[in-house]
């Protein structure tokens, strides 16, 4: 634009450009909104369950391994995985295996941990949606 930019089209190319800027805001903010219903495809529930279970196990692990989770031994209770067992007994040899470094008897823990994932469906990646 040129130096002194006086009269009407001076004013009316801002009022465009104030309208152009309003529109892009809007743009913006459609998408965001469009990009939080992608990675609100989980239940929340579900969620929820599964976050207090996982705080629940690694409690457990630190009682078990005697230890805070930073001290911790790399031990990958992956619950999708046991889910995706046939059965209890497959799930519990599972969990035994997960845990055949540890110290300290085990068989409440599994017996708990399977009661409380007994009910729970196996968490798939969330669908996109094609734009």
């Amino acid at each position: 634009r040129g130096g002194g930019g006086s009269g009407g089209s001076s004013g009316s190319s801002s009022r465009e450009d104030s309208v152009s800027a309003a529109a892009a805001v809007v743009q913006v903010q459609q998408r965001r909104h469009q990009q939080g219903k992608v990675t609100v495809k989980y239940d929340r529930k579900e969620l929820r369950k599964r976050l207090v279970l996982e705080e629940w196990i690694v409690e457990q692990l630190g009682q078990l391994y005697g230890c805070e989770e930073e001290e911790m031994p790399e031990v990958e209770i992956d619950i999708d995985d046991l889910l995706d067992a046939a059965n209890e007994e497959e799930r519990a040899l599972k969990l035994q295996e997960t845990l055949v470094d540890c110290y300290k008897p085990t068989e409440e823990f599994i017996k708990e941990l399977l009661t409380r994932i007994r009910g729970m469906r196996k968490l798939s990646p969330p669908q996109k949606k094609s734009i």
